[in-house]
């Protein structure tokens, strides 16, 4: 009984449409655009008594415009579009900085020809030897230092030695000739 009582409800339902669309058989015999624009026609002049109908039926054109398949590829294609122009942009200025940095390139080729600067591979291992050396010196420095304190040391011990000895003499000679005398 629940099966029956379904189905007239149903029924019930679609002849309301019916009446409020038009019947199957008269879209039949018109043309579909036509009963279209016949629906549309009927439904504005329903909306404008309402302001919030009026606004959601207002958007309808919007959904219909995005939810056509051609809306839709429409869309599809401009995105395309857009990325392949980004694509050759952005390709675009990589091959123009490529181009200033091989203008920079040639600009400082005079630079970089330059004979001095071809030289410096020699001059390094020059530098190299004369660094290892000055390295070994400093790490002398302080033994020759020692070295250099004993010696003036001896020498001033064996030149004042000298020079009491020449006072010596010197005394003994003095002594002798006033002996002499």
């Amino acid at each position: 009984m629940t099966s029956i009582n379904e189905l007239e409800i149903l029924e019930n339902r679609i002849d309301r449409l019916e009446n409020l669309v038009g019947k199957f058989e008269k879209i039949e015999k018109t043309k579909g655009l036509e009963t279209i624009d016949e629906i549309l026609n009927k439904l504005s002049s329903f909306s404008s008594n309402y302001s919030k109908i009026a606004s959601a039926f207002k958007s309808i054109n919007e959904i219909n415009k995005y939810s056509s398949f051609d809306a839709i590829n429409e869309i599809e294609d401009e995105l395309m579009l857009q990325a392949k122009i980004e694509l050759i942009l952005s390709e675009d200025e990589a091959i123009l900085k490529l181009d200033r940095d091989f203008q920079k390139l040639k600009s400082l080729k005079n630079i970089l020809d330059n004979p001095i600067l071809n030289d410096i591979p020699s001059l390094t291992e020059k530098l190299k030897e004369i660094c290892s050396k000055q390295s070994s010196l400093k790490d002398n420095y302080d033994g020759q230092k020692e070295d250099l304190k004993n010696f003036l040391s001896f020498y001033y011990k064996s030149m004042k030695c000298v020079n009491e000895s020449f006072l010596n003499y010197d005394d003994f000679i003095n002594q002798y000739e006033q002996k002499q005398e």
